[in-house]
């Protein structure tokens, strides 16, 4: 379920106070919304597994940190395609 329209945009609060982030800052809150001071900046974001490295562009801003790092694999049809094409 989305958040409210009236409701202000979920941001974190350590991100926006520093200049520039420091070292490798890791996001857990997927559900943020990315700014436009987070532009140029290099965000690690956890997927559940590993932390992703995302580099904020202009574009980026007003989507949430959680559409940039998938949480689920791909499935691999290819190889699905090869073991029929051997059977027929």
């Amino acid at each position: 379920m989305s958040r409210s329209s009236w409701k202000i945009p979920h941001i974190i609060l350590n991100l926006q106070n520093c200049d520039r982030v420091i070292n490798r800052t890791i996001v857990y809150q997927r559900m943020a919304t990315i700014t436009p001071r987070l532009i140029g900046q290099t965000i690690y974001i956890f997927n559940g597994l590993r932390a992703v490295p995302i580099k904020i562009t202009e574009n980026h801003v007003g989507f949430k940190f959680g559409a940039f790092a998938l949480t689920k694999k791909r499935a691999k049809i290819a190889n699905l395609k090869k073991k029929h094409g051997k059977k027929a």
